[in-house]
């Protein structure tokens, strides 16, 4: 049923909280209910008959349960049914309870030889300083790993079967807040054991609930883990402070398995869970059909079906079918079909079929299939089908079949399909759009803005348009240019030309300039284009600056037209385009080609 429930709501359940509902009330049981009763030199059947009337229900034994049973003397007050059978029986009787009835069972002799030793203890644990009972308090043997833990009344029963014949136990008695206790049993067979056990002074007691240790990102926190853990199995986590080990151990689910209720408390070497398995870490290798769960740290090799999630720090390989949550730093390299997520500090190659998240500061390699997310300072290559974010500072690479993104500082390079954003780049960008606050290297796309680069404003006049306008916008060393330019003619022929380009500008003084600009357009003839009929320049521009964000400009060009002779524009527009030719129109195919020297004279703004 476990199992079932695991799998279904995995995906709804992983990284949410989850609150357990509040048992209902329940009626008190009958060996729970409180009775005070005076016996003197009475028989275990007078005894019995006293209890059942003072407790308002039957027992249910044979004659064989009382028949050795010794006349008791002794005088209880608000004590436990349980407690006052105990002083009846003295150990030697097992009771259930049943409908109405509690039934009686005498319990077997212990049979001699090794195989057959064995420690049955029960009893109450109280609190030594206010005298009520203790419930959920864990009791567990270290040697077999077997535990329990006491009920809502305070009492619990434990067998511990020894493979060997052991003179004593150990047993030990943990509750959260309570100072650790220890009791050593050395008589095997049925013992009656209440314990006390006294809070730890030494606790702190936190006025601001968000500084409890015990934080909403702790592994035992996360649904999945809450839904996986029955109510003991989640207290023996929270009451045993100590960590036991083991070579190995192999479970079906979370304390079915070798460890049983202790699994959480156990480092394992090497671990194998046919479907889940939860531990306190991991020193070799985990395997798991579906899931494995750790609290603490793992080392060199941890897969799972379905997801890895562990609570401290990872050192080797991850490799998971849909995820890898980690809250402590990792070290190594992680694959998982769907996400990584790293909560602190990653240094590693991972690889994910949807998402790379790390909360923390990033070192390594990142390759997802749709996106990179980095929220603290990088130093990584990221490759990404889709986007790249990094919210501080990185040093590395960004490459993205979209978008690239870094609010911070980025040393390195972008290259994104579509948009490359920063706020300083420190390298390169390369993509059909860039935006950056500040570049010191080169942008490279359609289209490059810097806010602290280059970008000006050109209206200029040359030998075939005397008015253009132009807008140039990147750094100094790389520029893009959109113009655009027109004759003036009737308004019935207006003509005119837009066009795209790429410069560079050398530095010759303080305020001088020597530009470099190749630029193609297409002509139009009344808002018409027929043809695509390239008008290619090449313009050698000096620029001198006569007051900050105004200079003057001016310088020759090189132009080569090819005019479609199938253009209805041909004749009226196109062929009167050069104002003559260097070596004159030659025809290629049909085309006409034609080349010029020309030149411009410009102001620029900004």
């Amino acid at each position: 049923m476990r199992a079932t429930k695991f799998i279904v709501f995995f995906f709804l359940l992983i990284f949410l909280g989850i609150n357990g509902a509040e048992p209902l009330s329940a009626q008190v049981p009958f060996l729970e209910k409180k009775i005070s009763i005076q016996l003197i030199h009475a028989t275990a059947e007078d005894a019995l008959k006293q209890i059942s009337q003072l407790g308002g229900f039957t027992f249910s034994y044979t004659p064989q349960v009382i028949r050795d049973v010794k006349p008791v003397t002794f005088q209880l007050r608000n004590k436990s049914v349980r407690e006052v059978l105990d002083q009846v029986f003295s150990g030697e009787v097992f009771y259930k309870e049943r409908g109405s009835h509690v039934i009686l069972q005498k319990l077997p002799r212990k049979e001699a030889g090794p195989e057959s030793a064995f420690f049955i203890v029960s009893g109450y644990v109280k609190d030594g300083k206010s005298g009520d009972r203790v419930a959920s308090a864990s009791i567990f043997d270290k040697l077999s790993r077997v535990s329990a833990m006491t009920n809502q009344y305070g009492y619990f029963s434990l067998r511990i079967n020894q493979k060997e014949q052991v003179k004593e136990i150990s047993l030990y008695v943990n509750k959260e807040n309570y100072k650790d206790t220890i009791v050593y049993i050395n008589q095997s067979g049925y013992s009656i054991l209440n314990l006390t056990i006294y809070p730890d002074e030494r606790m702190i007691v936190y006025a601001d609930s968000s500084a409890i240790h015990d934080s909403i990102f702790t592994v035992n926190r996360l649904a999945l883990v809450n839904l996986i853990l029955s109510e003991q199995e989640q207290a023996n986590t929270r009451n045993i402070k100590d960590t036991m080990y083991r070579k190995f151990q192999v479970s079906f689910l979370p304390y079915l398995g070798s460890n049983l209720r202790l699994s959480g408390n156990t480092v394992n070497d090497y671990s194998l869970n046919v479907l889940a398995g939860y531990s306190m870490g991991t020193r070799r290798m985990e395997i798991a059909g579906l899931v494995n769960v750790d609290r603490d740290t793992v080392k060199y090799a941890q897969i799972a079906g379905i997801a890895n999630i562990t609570g401290g720090p990872v050192q080797g390989a991850q490799v998971a079918g849909l995820v890898n949550y980690n809250l402590e730093p990792v070290t190594g390299a992680q694959v998982a079909g769907l996400v990584n997520a790293n909560l602190d500090s990653s240094k590693s190659v991972t690889f994910a079929g949807l998402m790379n998240l790390n909360l923390s500061c990033a070192s390594g390699f990142q390759a997802a299939g749709l996106m990179n997310v980095n929220l603290k300072a990088s130093t990584s290559a990221q490759v990404a089908g889709l986007t790249n974010i990094a919210i501080q500072n990185t040093e590395g690479i960004q490459i993205a079949g979209l978008l690239n993104v870094c609010l911070k500082e980025i040393k390195g390079a972008q290259v994104a399909g579509l948009l490359n954003i920063a706020k300083s780049v420190n390298g390169s960008q390369i993509g059909f759009l860039n935006i950056s606050d500040s570049c010191t290297g080169v942008p490279v796309g359609f289209l490059s803005f810097v806010r602290k680069g280059y970008h000006q404003l050109e209206i200029s006049s040359n030998e075939v348009y005397p008015l253009n306008v132009s807008f140039r916008s990147g750094v100094q060393q790389f520029y893009t240019i959109f113009e655009a330019g027109m004759q003036f003619k009737t308004p019935e022929e207006h003509t005119w030309y837009y066009g795209y380009g790429l410069g560079t500008s050398v530095t010759l003084g303080v305020k001088s300039q020597l530009d470099f600009d190749l630029t193609i357009s297409q002509p139009v003839c009344a808002n018409r284009v027929n043809e695509f009929n390239p008008l290619t320049k090449f313009n050698v521009t000096a620029t001198k600056q006569l007051r900050k964000g105004f200079s003057i400009c001016a310088g020759p060009s090189l132009n080569i037209l090819y005019a479609n002779t199938l253009d209805p524009d041909y004749e009226g527009y196109l062929s009167r385009i050069p104002p003559g030719s260097l070596s004159g129109s030659k025809i290629s195919g049909d085309y006409t080609r034609s080349i010029w020297m020309g030149g411009k004279v410009a102001l620029r703004f900004f």
